[in-house]
């Protein structure tokens, strides 16, 4: 055992095993056509990107590596179809200027402003949202769906499951005794898994363990990536700023799974406190007051910075960013002083080229 450890409660597995049984039922019907499954196969490149997992995998930066690889080499026009989670609206809904996080959902909100040029889109309903997107007078050429692995309406051409290397699968439980979504062997209907959020290098024994362990078919690629963080971007004028590495960090994350950054700001900077609160959290008027107390308490105890004129800084997610940007209790005061991390995905050995080449060889068949 070279992998992490899982946390799970062995208590809960009597429920557990009743969902795994329904879920299991679930999947037979979609499988056995008592539940209907559609395919666009004929008219677009669909890319479905999910996880067994209820979080914490990496989705949002893997879509954004799909975009930059597939905008690099010259193909478009591009979608991405997200059920929106926890947004205020309903129905099919496209960006467009004016549209808020709370209307879009924060990661789909995040995307639209950072690929301007990418039909960004939410539907719960995942087979309306691709009509609706091909009805367009510019209808896309790839439609990329965001956690689509239950959502087994849509059948991809082309199906990318991720499971953490912080919370490989075939050491979890299935909910409510852990965090499965249904029994690992369902990633054995996706065309290749990525274990996300590797370290630089893998060992060759955790290597070995996964091949062993991940209850995969041979024929599915088994590939690694991990993240990579860029300059620290200022909420105010939403460009890359150099912060003085002795500063003191309060970091706020509403993320399923946040260890990796907070590791990657503990070596950098001064981390003196974390506020945890839950994935795709919606911060209330109450939690910017606790942050902001938090904030000027942050460097109490004795841990007073003694460099002159550095004041303590927030230092958030990409997604929570995207949140807290057109909050009305954040201050433009509040805001000089928060900062979000951009994150970027990249494949650890030859592991890109495989990657790139399966992605690519699929979107540029004839349909």
């Amino acid at each position: 055992m070279v992998l992490p450890k899982v946390h799970t409660l062995p208590f809960l597995l009597p429920i557990a095993w009743i969902y795994d049984w329904v879920m299991a039922v679930r999947n037979w019907a979609f499988e056995n056509g008592h539940l209907p499954v559609t395919s666009f196969e004929d008219q677009v490149a669909v890319i479905g990107i999910g996880n067994v997992v209820a979080g914490g995998a990496g989705k949002t930066p893997h879509i954004e590596y799909l975009i930059r690889l597939l905008q690099r080499e010259g193909v478009g026009p591009i979608a991405v179809l997200s059920r929106g989670y926890k947004r205020e609206t309903k129905g099919f809904l496209k960006a467009a200027p004016g549209v808020t996080a709370r209307q879009l959902g924060d990661e789909s909100y995040q995307l639209f402003r950072k690929f301007p040029d990418v039909i960004v889109a939410v539907d719960e309903k995942r087979v309306d949202g691709i009509r609706n997107l091909l009805s367009s007078d510019n209808p896309p050429k790839v439609i990329l769906l965001d956690d689509c692995f239950q959502h087994r309406y849509v059948k991809p051409g082309l199906t990318i499951c991720l499971s953490s290397y912080h919370r490989i699968l075939y050491r979890d439980s299935v909910l409510p005794a852990g965090l499965l979504r249904e029994n690992p062997k369902g990633i054995r209907r996706a065309n290749l898994v990525v274990i996300t959020k590797c370290p630089d290098s893998l060992r060759d024994e955790e290597e070995t363990e996964i091949i062993a362990h991940m209850p995969t078919e041979l024929s599915q690629p088994i590939l690694y990536s991990g993240y990579k963080y860029g300059q620290l971007v200022n909420l105010v004028t939403l460009k890359p700023t150099k912060v003085d590495p002795r500063t003191d960090v309060l970091v706020v994350s509403g993320i399923a799974d946040p260890s990796v950054m907070i590791s990657y700001i503990g070596k950098r900077f001064r981390l003196l406190d974390h506020m945890a609160f839950g994935d795709h959290h919606r911060f209330s008027n109450k939690d910017i007051q606790k942050i902001r107390e938090r904030l000027d308490g942050v460097n109490a105890q004795g841990n007073v910075t003694q460099i002159k004129g550095l004041e303590p800084i927030v230092i958030v997610t990409e997604k929570d960013a995207a949140r807290l940007l057109d909050h009305k209790a954040v201050s433009e005061e509040l805001k000089k002083r928060i900062y979000y991390l951009p994150t970027e995905v990249f494949f650890l050995k030859d592991h890109e080229n495989q990657f790139n080449k399966i992605v690519l060889d699929y979107v540029r068949k004839d349909r």
